[in-house]
């Protein structure tokens, strides 16, 4: 079931951005029909890895790979303030064929050569949206490609321990989102989405539409094949 026509929270809670030239110099983005741009079908035309064998997004079938009765990994820490920077990043994950309104990933790596993130999927409704996600987009209101806004957000282990404690996560071994599509990173996306109202989630792309590599609001790149993958399910 689709929930939502997905919409990608572009924002950073570090201090890194990311630029819409990569390392091999083509400018990227996601509109079809800019030509001063690749669009994400032209993508492997000018960075390679892009066209890999364990690229991100996926589909992620809650009936594929093995199921662990308990998760390994704990996720916690606490950062109260933030510096929050108009970035191009983007993730997206679809969960049985289905795509969620609006994601948000955080990430954390020892060296460069590896990164583990954790994803999770916002799920649009009439109610009212999560508190951490208020928080972020309040932040947002104040950012610009020449402005960084100081903030001071909720915890985020906390959102992400709240909904996985709820129905666990998946875990698989991905890549970057966005060129140069590297293939570093371990994918722990958690099922249970968060709520986002719909008057946040139009908030939310109107603020995107100002970014011009997007498609109307729009930064998601579409959903990669398997290609033998395992996605495991822990609880």
């Amino acid at each position: 079931m689709k929930i939502f026509a997905a919409a990608i929270a572009a924002y950073a809670l570090t201090a890194t951005t990311v630029s819409a030239d990569g390392d091999e110099g083509a400018s990227w983005g996601y509109k079809t029909n800019d030509t001063s741009m690749a669009a994400p079908d032209q993508w492997t035309e000018h960075y390679s890895t892009c066209g890999g064998q364990r690229q991100s997004p996926i589909d992620i079938e809650s009936t594929t790979g093995c199921i662990s009765e308990k998760r390994s990994l704990a996720f916690s820490g606490s950062c109260a303030d933030f510096n929050v920077t108009q970035s191009d990043e983007s993730f997206m994950a679809s969960v049985n064929g289905g795509s969620c309104a609006v994601s948000a990933n955080g990430a954390s790596n020892a060296d460069s050569s590896a990164l583990l993130v954790t994803g999770v999927l916002f799920k649009a409704v009439e109610g009212e949206s999560d508190p951490w996600v208020v928080s972020v987009l309040d932040a947002l209101d104040n950012v610009s490609a020449n402005a960084t806004a100081s903030a001071s957000l909720a915890s985020y282990a906390d959102l992400v321990n709240k909904a996985v404690d709820a129905e666990g996560v998946f875990n698989y071994a991905g890549s970057l989102t966005t060129p140069a599509c590297s293939e570093i990173v371990d994918w722990w996306v958690v099922k249970k989405p968060v709520d986002v109202s719909t008057a946040d989630l139009e908030r939310l792309q109107s603020q995107l539409r100002e970014l011009h590599i997007t498609d109307d609001g729009k930064n998601a790149r579409p959903v990669q094949p398997l290609i033998g993958r395992v996605v495991t399910a822990l609880v």
